[in-house]
């Protein structure tokens, strides 16, 4: 089984597997759920992998968090980005590239957002100015 199907089963039991000071932590979310045999063998044998995985979510979250109030800072009041089909289609690359665990994927894609936003606001305030 790979580090992120491990993952997946747990998270979708009312599980979260986080790191804490470089360690596997495994926390139940709710009680009445209990986790499938031989999961936590899975967790020991594959821990390198999901310490791997999970330091990469860690960067790919903070890589998001960054890009998105970079463009919330230049969001015209008003503007709904989901209606442009360009935006969704870069959203739908970003869901992608951040379960492809590739950090270099995930900035490129971020990258790529960032200047659509910015051109799409761009676009609006030209119009309403028009």
């Amino acid at each position: 089984m790979k580090a992120f199907e491990i993952w997946e089963q747990v998270t979708g039991r009312y599980y979260e597997l986080r790191l804490e000071n470089g360690s596997l932590i495994l926390e139940a979310t709710d009680f009445s759920r209990e986790l499938p045999p031989g999961l936590i063998t899975e967790l020991k044998d594959h821990k390198p992998e999901l310490l791997t995985l999970l330091h990469f979510q860690e960067q790919a979250d903070a890589l998001l968090l960054e890009s998105t109030r970079r463009i919330a800072q230049a969001w015209p009041r008003g503007y709904d980005l989901d209606v442009d089909w360009e935006w969704r289609k870069v959203d739908r690359d970003l869901h992608r590239a951040y379960f492809s665990s590739d950090t270099s994927q995930v900035k490129a894609v971020l990258e790529r957002r960032e200047l659509l936003a910015l051109k799409l606001f761009d676009s609006y305030r030209k119009q309403r100015a028009a």
